[in-house]
């Protein structure tokens, strides 16, 4: 979602949905909004996930100190890219992740901190996106980063990284992702789209619209 709300992540509970997603890659999501929508989220047992927009250590620590779970993470390139990812999403032993703020400390049973992080840790996921040529010439060292078992794409990024802009069905690209797929399910990892299935609210919004129009003999006025 890009513009989530209450009503929408509460419905998600109320229904019985596994997980919420929110980009703030493309929409400005501030942590403290991010930070109520997942407290809804938690209430309905939701897992709330975000696509943040960027790797940065501090971007990282303000959404996951907020109660996001699962972070996307834009176009990372190499293997020291992901190795910090890794470093900042989870504490040690497997990262250095800074500890951490209250609304952490509240999720905590009795009075044992290592115990938080252990159960923080397992309730974790990375997903790295290779959006780029750079990120597929890269993708053998990629794969060896621990901590990091889910990858997702990007094909409009990575048509244009391609030098064919615009074209992200392109065969080249749908080729280049085919063989991404397989190297990933070979090192024995995964893509996201192997087990996540999800609702495209905007698009779905949009189709209800234009079939709304299309019942009143109308069209949108939006091309595409």
């Amino acid at each position: 979602m890009s513009d989530p709300s209450e009503e929408l992540v509460e419905m998600a509970g109320r229904m019985g949905l596994d997980f919420v997603g929110f980009d703030g890659q493309h929409s400005p999501l501030t942590p403290e909004r991010v930070g109520t929508l997942c407290t809804i989220a938690d209430g309905f047992d939701v897992t709330p996930t975000m696509r943040v927009p960027d790797g940065n250590e501090s971007t990282l620590l303000s959404y996951l100190d907020w109660g996001i779970r699962g972070i996307t993470v834009p176009n990372i390139q190499t293997r020291e890219e992901a190795e910090k990812l890794v470093k900042y999403t989870y504490f040690a032993p497997l990262g250095l992740r800074s500890s951490t703020s209250y609304r952490m400390v509240m999720n905590q049973e009795g009075k044992d901190r290592n115990t938080l992080f252990q159960e923080v840790n397992a309730n974790l996921m990375i997903v790295p996106q290779l959006e780029s040529v750079t990120s597929i010439r890269n993708l053998d060292d990629i794969l060896q980063v621990e901590g990091i078992d889910h990858f997702g794409g990007g094909p409009e990024d990575m048509a244009q990284s391609m030098g064919i802009p615009g074209r992200h069905d392109d065969p080249r690209v749908t080729r280049i992702y085919k063989e991404m797929e397989q190297k990933v399910h070979a090192a024995g990892k995964y893509m996201a789209g192997d087990y996540i299935e999800s609702v495209k609210v905007f698009w779905n919004v949009k189709g209800a619209l234009e079939q709304l129009l299309e019942n009143h003999g109308r069209r949108s006025r939006m091309t595409w």
